[in-house]
């Protein structure tokens, strides 16, 4: 990162191409709607059309997925799609969604945990029956597999329909949510970015008003001016140039400063020789939140350059 959309995708063939030459079979490839850190919007779409054209299955981890931005399964038809509802949707956890079209469910033979339901392969060793199976005949195994599984908590499930009235009613719909989060989510990347001196994880060579895919999300990834790596530092005078094995605690330091001393939070990751921070965008955040949280990092950026000054 940062690369574009397309160039992701072409290498993604270009991987499938090698392990073929090899003599390998690709069966199933699992890829992200948003990564996570850095975060990034990722080409699930065209990965889930690339995947049908090629004869391979298509798990996708929408972790960050439901809540954040709209997405349409009957349009989308992956083989394997999964997201949280904990996360963007506004209901308890743990509650989490797993969607497998009828062609692909007699793939599924357990829960995690493996539950009352468990579906042995035809070559096992007979078992006896589930005291605890439906009768229903009605009902596929698959439904029967999740049906009741263990000890887990199913009252998130319960808490759905009222997250989804609540979005409707309080917060103006589907469609209003996610474009005030994408908006907000770019307003609030260019304000840090422009506070810090830094930018935004992004396509390179994008031309003036030219849209980044990668930012089409209500999760963005800010640099830090501090870097690992020498030659970034020789480019950028502004950066300030740690060392590799540094990483961890500078990390550790900015959230645990942050949490203890501002009563906030956002990760942080290293990627790339720099150091990032990742911002999300929500309902109930605004402007000048981001423009409180610019000031508070630029003070933190100062303070971490100063105090490891100090210490060297």
């Amino acid at each position: 990162m940062p690369i574009s959309h397309e160039d992701l995708v072409e290498r993604f063939l270009q991987v499938v191409r090698e392990a073929r030459s090899e003599g390998l079979n690709v069966k199933l490839a699992l890829f992200d709607v948003v990564t996570s850190l850095p975060a990034v919007r990722f080409p699930f779409e065209k990965l889930t059309e690339v995947c049908r054209e090629e004869g391979i299955l298509s798990l996708i981890d929408g972790a960050h997925g439901i809540g954040q931005l709209p997405l349409d399964l009957a349009a989308l038809q992956p083989d394997f799609f999964t997201s949280n509802c904990h996360k963007w949707l506004f209901v308890p956890r743990s509650c989490c969604v797993l969607y497998v079209p009828k062609r692909n469910q007699h793939l599924i033979r357990t829960t995690i945990p493996t539950s009352w339901g468990f579906i042995p392969s035809e070559d096992s060793p007979a078992t006896a029956p589930s005291v605890m199976k439906s009768n229903d005949s009605s009902k596929s195994a698959f439904e029967s597999l999740f049906e009741f599984v263990a000890t887990n908590d199913d009252t998130p499930y319960f808490c759905v329909p009222a997250a989804l009235e609540f979005r409707k009613t309080v917060c103006g719909g589907e469609a209003r949510i996610y474009e005030y989060l994408e908006r907000l989510a770019n307003e609030a990347a260019d304000i840090v970015a422009a506070t810090l001196g830094t930018d935004v994880m992004e396509e390179r060579g994008l031309q003036p008003g030219e849209q980044s895919n990668l930012r089409r999300c209500a999760m963005t990834t800010i640099r830090l001016p501090f870097t690992f790596r020498e030659d970034l530092a020789a480019s950028d005078s502004s950066a300030t140039l740690l060392k590799a094995e540094e990483a961890v605690a500078a990390v550790r330091w900015f959230q645990t400063t942050l949490v203890e001393g501002h009563g906030t939070f956002v990760p942080l990751v290293e990627h790339g020789g720099w150091l990032w921070v990742r911002l999300s965008a929500q309902v109930y955040l605004e402007r000048g939140d981001f423009e409180w949280l610019a000031e508070v990092l630029k003070v933190l950026c100062q303070r971490y350059r100063s105090e490891r000054c100090q210490l060297e």
